[in-house]
């Protein structure tokens, strides 16, 4: 399985250096709006590319068998030549166990609007995405469910920057974390909860970042499975509608 889409060279010059920007922005933006394409209690799209994107020369258009045909050809050599990773292994499907397999395809419409709402030119936006879909690779291993933690918490941090962000835009010159929160609730149509940002997985972060901290020392993480997973639901649906929110200029 493999994903296909126009490179466009970023014309911006970053007087930074980095090794980690292994996926293209514009694979970033792709990845994200899969993830962000479906709602709340839909289920998750977990996103794994397992290497780097190359670039092929084609003008024409990518639905052409002649460019599949090219396409075909070159993921075969580049498969070829790819320095395969460890990885954990599949989950196997014992005889007689009641699995269960759903398939709902992912909304086009959506995916496309939010594709086309996640400007690639911010860089707080495509860092904090960035940061997401990391978070849900890494929670594809079972031995690093903690540390799929880490990346959320980054990603969670560029998403109170962003609400930050527009918060200032709409009228408000100094939002708090409490202001954010509101917003939050606002997007959603909830009642105030009188809560800073994100404020129930506050402690949660602090504990799991800072090994001696303000609650204690603790030999390992104090958070729970599910922790991981009601973050990046919440965290998601907040992405989308901040990105859908920036597109169109709406309060």
């Amino acid at each position: 399985m493999f994903t296909v889409c126009r490179f466009i060279p970023d014309p911006k010059i970053r007087e930074y250096y980095t090794e980690f920007d292994d996926l293209a922005d514009v694979e970033v933006r792709f990845l994200a709006a899969m993830v962000m394409a479906v709602g709340l209690d839909e289920g998750v799209v977990a996103p794994y590319p397992v290497s780097g994107p190359f670039a092929l020369e084609y003008d024409g258009p990518l639905q052409d068998p002649e460019f599949l045909q090219a396409a075909g050809s070159a993921l075969r050599r580049e498969i070829a030549g790819m320095r395969r990773l460890a990885t954990s292994p599949p989950i196997l499907a014992v005889e007689g166990a009641p699995f269960k397999y759903h398939h709902r395809p992912l909304n086009e419409a959506r995916l496309a609007e939010v594709f086309s709402a996640i400007d690639a030119g911010d860089d707080l936006m495509i860092r904090g995405l960035h940061a997401l879909v990391k978070s849900r690779m890494v929670a594809m291993h079972a031995e690093l469910a903690e540390e799929a933690n880490y990346p959320l918490y980054v990603a969670l941090d560029a998403l109170f920057s962003l609400v930050r962000r527009r918060l200032v835009k709409i009228g408000n010159p100094n939002p708090s974390s409490y202001d954010a929160q509101a917003f939050v609730h606002d997007t959603f149509g909830e009642e105030q909860s009188g809560m800073r940002f994100f404020e129930e997985f506050y402690d949660d972060r602090i504990m799991t970042m800072h090994p001696d901290n303000k609650y204690g020392i603790f030999r390992h993480a104090p958070i729970s499975h599910c922790d991981f997973h009601s973050l990046f639901e919440m965290v998601r649906e907040v992405y989308r509608e901040v990105a859908l929110q920036s597109r169109t200029g709406s309060a």
